[in-house]
């Protein structure tokens, strides 16, 4: 792909580093109804509107209101309920996935350490109006389950997804399992960004520059506003997927 444009690389983090690596930064859990005070992680990437990081948190219950922004989550470890306001419950467990949405208001019981790869959106007008309900998907749908075919053409200049599952789509963004067959596509990211954990197959992800990174299971990668590259998908790849605005912080 030839473009006129300056690309923005993309940023990286190996399978190793996502699911054992340390979590050097301390965040406060409050407010907290019970249990640890302080959850642990680590930075992938930061920018106008996303933030993309690994995190983990020891047994504890938490309420939490989403005033400010939507977080879309990969589970890797654990075991948690998420309560909306509603009663609504989901079962957290590794290899879910579980959205909350700008408008979600619940609160999380963790019952054994939850250590996730998680993305904070802010939304893009026209928002949706009250309370917002949780979007979830269990892990033997996002690891196991025959995906469906997909209902969109994908990106400009990919083909698109072999199949796909739409958890979540809305004014935070929109995230899919998705799995795409080996074969070479060169793609371009314009007035989007997207987030990418990798739940299986092998990859190589190669920036405009010939940067290249190694997609294994386990590792994620973030193709910023203005990426440009290309995937190199040498075994089937599952990912869960999240494409989002980049807009300024609020």
């Amino acid at each position: 792909m030839t473009t006129n444009q300056p690309t923005h690389p993309s940023v990286f983090l190996d399978a190793t580093a996502v699911l054992d690596g340390p979590l050097p930064v301390e965040i406060s859990m409050e407010p907290i109804l019970q249990g640890a005070p302080f959850a642990y992680e680590r930075v992938l990437y930061d920018a106008a509107g996303v933030f993309f990081a690994v995190w983990a948190c020891d047994a504890g219950v938490y309420p939490r209101v989403k005033d400010k922004r939507g977080s879309f989550m990969y589970i890797i470890s654990g075991e948690a309920t998420i309560t909306d306001e509603d009663g609504t419950s989901h079962e957290l467990t590794a290899g879910s996935v579980i959205v909350l949405p700008y408008g979600w208001v619940g609160a999380w019981d963790i019952r054994e350490t939850i250590r996730k790869v998680y993305l904070h959106t802010t939304p893009v007008p026209p928002y949706r109006a009250g309370v917002q309900p949780s979007a979830f998907l269990t892990a033997a749908a996002v690891i196991e389950a025959d995906l469906p075919a997909p209902v969109r053409t994908g990106m400009a200049d990919w083909s698109p997804p072999t199949a796909e599952t739409v958890v979540f789509d809305g004014p935070d963004g929109r995230c899919a399992v998705q799995e795409r067959e080996p074969g070479v596509r060169q793609g371009g990211l314009a007035g989007t960004a997207s987030f990418v954990y990798v739940v299986s197959g092998e990859a190589t992800v190669t920036d405009a520059d010939g940067t290249s990174h190694e997609l294994t299971a386990g590792s994620a990668v973030a193709l910023p506003d203005g990426w440009a590259g290309t995937w190199d998908i040498r075994t089937t790849i599952r990912t869960v997927h999240v494409d989002a605005t980049p807009v300024a912080d609020k």
